[in-house]
C-alpha cells in the first residue's frame, strides 16, 4: 500500500516508536492524526470519545501503539491498567473503524505487540497477558476480515531502546544482557510491513525462536527463564542497589520491555 494521501490514526504517537514512526509516515506522505495524551488527556478515560472521533471520520489506516509495562511480582501491579491500555483500548479503536472500512471495502489495523506476548516472562504478568491477548485478537480478527478488503497486521518488537526500558526495566536488562533495538529500526520496520501489507511481524533474534520453544516446549523455555526470574526478585528486593553483575551465559531477549507509552 502506498502511504501518500492516506489517513493514518495513531496513538502512543509521542513515545519512543512513536515519534520516528509518525515522521516517517509523514515523510512518505500520509496525513497523520496523533492521539496526543498532553493534549486529550488520558486514552483509557477518553476513549469513548476516541471511538466516537473515528466512526464519524475513520482513517485508511488505523495503529494502535500506545501500551504501558509494570515491572514487579503479580500481586503489586495494577492489571486494571495494564489489560485496559495494551488490549481493551485496541479493540474498541478496532470495533469503532471497522464499521466504515468494511463498508468501503478497504483498511488497515496495525496492533502493535511485544515478542513477551509471545514469551511471557516472569514479574511482567499483566503486560504479558493483555500482549498475549492482543495477539490473540488480532489473529481472529484477519481471519474474520478475509477478503473485506481490511487487513490486519501484528508487530511484535523485542526490546526496544526507550524511557520506558530505564529503572528496574533498565537493570534487568543490563544484567541479562538483552539486545534493545533502536526505535527508528523499529519504526521503518512498522512501516515496511504496513506498505507490504504483512500479517504477522515478529522482531528480533533468538526471539522469533524462543517463540516457537515457548510454544512447543514450555518447560525448557522455564528451566531458561529461572536465571532471569532470580535476577529479576533481587532486582525487586526493598533497598536494591545496582551492581555491575551479569549472568556467565547471557540469556538474550529474554527480559520485560514495552515499546511505547
Amino acid at each position: 500500500m502506498l502511504l501518500d494521501g492516506k489517513t493514518v490514526f495513531v496513538t502512543g504517537a509521542t513515545g519512543g516508536i512513536g515519534v520516528p514512526l509518525v515522521n516517517l509516515l509523514v515523510a512518505r506522505g500520509a496525513r497523520v492524526i496523533a492521539y496526543n495524551r498532553a493534549t486529550q488527556g488520558n486514552l483509557m478515560e477518553n476513549i469513548d470519545t476516541a471511538c466516537k472521533t473515528l466512526r464519524e471520520d475513520t482513517p485508511d489506516i488505523l495503529i494502535n501503539l500506545a501500551g504501558i509495562n509494570d515491572f514487579g511480582h503479580a500481586e503489586d501491579q495494577d492489571y486494571d491498567a495494564l489489560v485496559t491500555l495494551n488490549l481493551l483500548v485496541p479493540m474498541r479503536l478496532c470495533q469503532a473503524v471497522l464499521p466504515t472500512m468494511r463498508a468501503r471495502g478497504y483498511g488497515q489495523i496495525v496492533n502493535i505487540g511485544s515478542m513477551v506476548g509471545m514469551i511471557p516472562l516472569p514479574h511482567v504478568t499483566g503486560y504479558a497477558a493483555a500482549k498475549s491477548g492482543l495477539k490473540g485478537f488480532s489473529d481472529a480478527l484477519r481471519r474474520e476480515l478475509f477478503g473485506s478488503g481490511v487487513t490486519v497486521c501484528h508487530v511484535a518488537p523485542r526490546a526496544v531502546r526507550t524511557s520506558m526500558n530505564s529503572g528496574k526495566v533498565g537493570i534487568l536488562n543490563r544484567q541479562t544482557r538483552v539486545t534493545e533495538d533502536d526505535p527508528q529500526n523499529v519504526a521503518h520496520r512498522i512501516v515496511i510491513a504496513i506498505e507490504h501489507a504483512e500479517i504477522d511481524i515478529r522482531i528480533g533474534w533468538p526471539e522469533r525462536l524462543f517463540a516457537v520453544l515457548n510454544a512447543v516446549f514450555p518447560k525448557l523455555v522455564d528451566k531458561g527463564l529461572r536465571k532471569n526470574a532470580a535476577i529479576g526478585e533481587e532486582i525487586l528486593k526493598p533497598g536494591h542497589r545496582h551492581t555491575p553483575t551479569t549472568l556467565t551465559t547471557p540469556n538474550r531477549g529474554t527480559s520485560p520491555r514495552s515499546h511505547n507509552a
